[in-house]
């Protein structure tokens, strides 16, 4: 499981350590951690993304069953990391 932190929750995340993989947010006055597999902070890339799971790309170009999966609440940026923009293309 990966999270990438958006530029502008950066108010809402307290810090991101990419060696650990965690991402402490706060809650109630404390501050809660949560670990993932891998961790993008808000100054990441569309491209360190890609780099991460390109080789589920080329697996499902090779004719693997592969499934990458966008989850957050609205306004998140899911559709901005799958699909980018003209500018700064997505992942796929």
């Amino acid at each position: 499981v990966f999270a990438r932190v958006r530029p502008s929750a950066e108010r809402s995340v307290l810090g991101v350590d990419e060696d650990l993989g965690t991402v402490m947010v706060p809650h109630n006055g404390q501050s809660n951690g949560f670990r993932f597999d891998r961790v993008f902070p808000s100054l990441s890339s569309q491209e360190d993304v890609f780099a991460e799971v390109s080789q589920f790309v080329q697996s499902a170009l090779d004719g693997y069953n592969v499934s990458l999966f966008a989850y957050g609440q609205t306004g998140s940026g899911k559709t901005h990391t799958m699909f980018g923009s003209r500018e700064d293309l997505g992942i796929i």
